[in-house]
């Protein structure tokens, strides 16, 4: 009789995210699953109530390899410039994993705000930033690095290093001048002509 093969949450775990890698998300079933384990269903529900709890876990280490990616930024200075280049070129580098953890419903960015604002923190001293500064230059900063990665993920041949560090450099840039300059925004409202 042929030895039974154990599946726990760990191989199954690595399973999906190889899948979400390969294939992307959208392909991420119990039966596609079962295939690259090389195995029924069967095995993934005697560990698993349901799909859920394995998007559960997948999402955690899908986190946790954005997080490794990620962790090295405050080692840098300005810390939230690589913060934005590493963001930036993960999304070129895993586009799956970056499509399942931010551009899904559900997705969240919760790990990637909290190291962002441990690099931010670095950044606010290097240029001797007030905490409300700090927060205008997060609030802009993110939007625009995350919208870079949007792109770069649907078009990462269009956007080469040089030119991703000169846009994040440019916009940090007139953010910081904006602020160190006492103006406020004023809101233009579109007018028809």
């Amino acid at each position: 009789m042929p030895k039974a093969v154990f599946f726990n949450k760990e191989k199954i775990t690595k399973a999906v995210i190889d899948l979400i890698r390969t294939d992307g998300s959208e392909t991420l079933t119990s039966r596609a699953i079962g295939k690259r384990l090389g195995c029924s269903v069967s095995p993934l529900f005697r560990e698993y109530k349901n799909m859920e709890e394995i998007h559960a876990d997948a999402r955690k280490a899908a986190e946790k390899i954005f997080t490794d990616y990620l962790a090295d930024s405050v080692n840098y200075d300005p810390a939230f410039k690589e913060f934005g280049i590493r963001l930036i070129r993960f999304s070129k580098e895993e586009p799956n994993l970056f499509h399942y953890l931010f551009l899904e419903k559900g997705g969240s960015s919760e790990v990637a705000h909290a190291i962002a604002q441990d690099c931010l923190k670095q950044t606010a001293a290097s240029f001797e930033l007030t905490p409300a500064q700090t927060e205008q230059i997060f609030d802009q900063e993110w939007t625009f690095a995350c919208g870079l990665a949007m792109l770069c993920n649907k078009n990462p041949e269009v956007y080469t290093d040089e030119r991703i560090s000169l846009s994040l450099s440019t916009q940090f840039m007139a953010q910081l001048t904006l602020i160190k300059s006492g103006r406020e925004v004023v809101n233009i409202e579109p007018k028809k002509k």
